[in-house]
């Protein structure tokens, strides 16, 4: 660590530029997931009501997210409850 608290480890772009760097490349892949089920059949059901609809690729790309921000960050505390929710 530097004199003035700054860790000579953390990114050049800042503190939150990996973050930054990992949300954007899960967006992409998301996205990727997302455009291919456009042109496939949908299986749909439902959360809590019958107009609260879930797909198959929305727990996909939910799980995608969780496990890869887990992995990539496992001393981090999320903001939200890992139990899903659809």
């Amino acid at each position: 660590m530097k004199p003035n608290g700054e860790d000579e480890e953390a990114p050049a772009g800042g503190p939150w530029e990996e973050c930054f760097e990992a949300a954007v490349q899960l967006a992409l892949r998301a996205g990727q997931i997302i455009r291919k089920a456009l042109s496939e059949e949908k299986r749909v059901s439902t959360k809590t009501s019958a107009a609260d609809l879930v797909t198959e690729t929305d727990h996909l790309v939910e799980g995608l997210i969780i496990s890869e921000l887990q992995k990539r960050f496992p001393s981090h505390r999320p903001p939200f409850s890992l139990v899903r929710t659809c």
